[in-house]
């Protein structure tokens, strides 16, 4: 109940003080806000996703599934047996949110793409729909997850992802050695200040100017909130946006730092 008064407040908060186009004087962040986040076209890969997503909210199916991250404090038990359909209702990306990321990998046209967090592979579809033909690697820390993520990117026709099962500790150095250059990267994993920055870091030595991070959940926590500061105030991030649940990065060296806060 506190964490939700919390988040209500710290959203209201956010919308006071979020810009609105007609205070947006970077050509570059006032496109983004135009073609990709007030962008209302009905795009028709959002309906194969969305059905995907209403298969498996009526999926009784048990998995056995590994809680790491923030988010395991919440389970006293290593493993855990949970319902496939409470998963896709509760912990995958919704549909705003997957439509916004499909919005922004079509803009940019990433031809390699590495997402940390693949759960039932929401995302994942969003992604890979929006660039078929781009080079997608996702990691995925419980097994029965990544097999379910599999068998709904066969069931979409998706051939272009790579799912690598394991933590992201073992599996980015093997995700590096096969995109060795990062055009865009979707943070969706451990939820902790110290492992959020330390991604962060890593995948920072295989960025480009052009490359995009995407970080989820940037006010889950205080300790998100922290991190995604700290994010934001490198010395290589020209451009960051605060769209309070996610937060974008942006390299261009032609760019002057600024910082954003915008209404998704």
């Amino acid at each position: 109940m506190i964490r939700q008064v919390e988040a209500i407040a710290g959203y209201l908060k956010h919308s006071l003080k979020a810009q609105s186009r007609f205070r947006l004087h970077s050509p570059f962040v006032y496109r983004f806000y135009s073609e990709v986040i007030k962008n209302g076209h009905a795009y028709p890969q959002y309906r194969v996703v969305e059905r995907v997503r209403k298969d498996l909210i009526t999926f009784s199916r048990f998995i056995k599934r590994k809680d790491m991250g923030a988010r395991a404090k919440d389970f006293p038990c290593d493993q855990r047996f949970v319902r496939v359909k409470d998963i896709a209702r509760n912990s995958s990306v919704t549909s705003k949110k997957g439509q916004f990321l499909f919005r922004l990998t079509k803009e940019f046209h990433p031809a390699t793409i590495l997402e940390l967090g693949t759960s039932l592979g929401i995302s994942t579809m969003y992604i890979a729909l929006a660039a078929p033909e781009s080079r997608i690697i996702t990691i995925e820390g419980c097994l029965d997850s990544a097999n379910v993520a599999r068998e709904n990117f066969d069931k979409t026709g998706i051939k272009n992802v790579h799912i690598i099962p394991g933590t992201f500790e073992e599996k980015l150095p093997v995700a590096f050695q096969e995109l060795p250059s990062l055009d865009l990267v979707f943070f969706d994993g451990n939820h902790k200040k110290e492992p959020t920055l330390k991604y962060f870091t890593e995948c920072l030595q295989h960025s480009h100017p052009d490359s995009v991070f995407i970080f989820d959940d940037i006010n889950w926590s205080k300790d998100m909130k922290s991190a995604w500061n700290e994010i934001r105030a490198h010395p290589r991030v020209k451009i960051s946006i605060d769209l309070y649940h996610l937060g974008i990065v942006f390299f261009k060296e032609e760019l002057s730092p600024e910082k954003f806060s915008l209404k998704m």
